[in-house]
């Protein structure tokens, strides 16, 4: 969906020049977008031998606003139905000082791989990967929502760099690691790529946490985590490919002054297979590979395996029904034993 605030002319009125009404429609640009998710999730937990049956209930607004030529506020909030709860995704406004530089200041997502940047819309599965899954586990926080300065810098036409810092947003028990009162920030860098088939990226989030343990043996504690990301996107006209590679430490067992390293791999194909129907618009196949582990030291690591369907119908695809599977094994010294099986079908409509 897409307002325009700029008013229409009068017929009495002379015609203003191209440039002009150009001028007016980016100052007074208002875009309004979203998505909103309704489905059942069945995940089949082979080690606790249960079967978990989930509603899925999401929806998101996003509203852009350009006050005026080189001012621009975004604005988004989500739901989702399993938590029962409304939050915040993003406020923040951005200033463009010059053509080839702006600054952001609010509440934002830190710039990371593709599938930590890519929403619901850009997704066809219901689920983010196991890596990302474990990275948000960690105790580091790396991938949550903060506070945040940024300066995005165009060094050329398709090259983008982009750095920041994060606060804290809450100061909440972090849980056997992090202290309730704690003074946490972070740096955020991504180097970009992107023309009309290839996006490449390059991108690192560095935690540093102080803070006081709820532990008479450890009263202060002061140390790093990092997390490093190289994905790479090829989009031809009738299928996507993407490949990421990640990377980083896991302050779990700091007072021992020690680290746990690791590291996933993903790779995932969809193809967009066109109908020529008025209906039936478009048919996607998509399949996935992951591999994580959370521990470079051990041989244990998990793979996930994951396959879909979408169907798309109406103008753009507007109107999808997504169907995906997968499975996740752990592997441990050649032997694997199944974790996982998940099936969700879910319909979701893009606006």
């Amino acid at each position: 969906m897409r307002l325009n605030a700029a008013k229409q002319e009068k017929p009495d009125k002379p015609k203003k020049s191209a440039k002009a009404d150009t001028a007016s429609v980016e100052r007074d640009e208002l875009k309004v977008s979203g998505v909103l998710e309704a489905g059942f999730d069945i995940n089949n937990k082979a080690n606790r031998k249960e079967t978990e049956y989930n509603r899925i209930g999401y929806g998101k607004v996003e509203i852009s606003a350009r006050p005026v030529k080189k001012v621009r506020a975004e604005f988004g909030f989500e739901y989702k139905d399993r938590d029962s709860t409304m939050t915040i995704d993003k406020l923040y406004a951005q200033y463009n000082f010059a053509d080839f530089g702006g600054v952001r200041i609010g509440y934002m997502k830190k710039s990371f791989g593709l599938e930590e940047r890519a929403g619901v819309e850009e997704r066809y599965f219901h689920k983010r990967s196991i890596i990302n899954d474990g990275m948000e586990d960690s105790d580091a926080n790396l991938l949550k929502h903060d506070l945040t300065f940024q300066y995005r810098h165009k060094m050329s036409e398709n090259l983008r760099l982009a750095g920041g810092f994060s606060w804290a947003a809450d100061s909440a028990d972090r849980g056997r690691s992090f202290a309730r009162f704690n003074k946490n920030y972070y740096q955020n860098y991504s180097l970009e790529y992107e023309d009309s088939t290839k996006n490449l990226i390059l991108a690192g989030i560095i935690g540093h946490y102080s803070g006081h343990y709820r532990s008479e043996d450890y009263e202060n504690y002061n140390l790093t985590a990092w997390a490093a990301s190289l994905s790479f996107k090829y989009s031809a006209r009738l299928f996507v490919s993407e490949t990421e590679l990640t990377f980083g430490n896991k302050p779990i067992k700091f007072f021992d002054d020690d680290r746990e390293f690791f590291w996933g791999a993903r790779m995932q194909e969809y193809f967009l297979l066109e109908t020529g129907l008025k209906t039936l618009r478009q048919v996607i196949p998509v399949a996935e590979a992951a591999l994580y582990s959370k521990d470079m030291d051990s041989k244990d690591f998990d793979a996930q395996l994951r396959g879909g369907l979408t169907l798309g119908f109406a103008k753009n695809s507007a109107f999808q029904w997504r169907n995906a599977y997968g499975t996740v094994l752990r592997m441990n010294d050649g032997e694997r034993e199944l974790r996982r099986r998940r099936f969700d079908s879910e319909v979701v409509v893009i606006f």
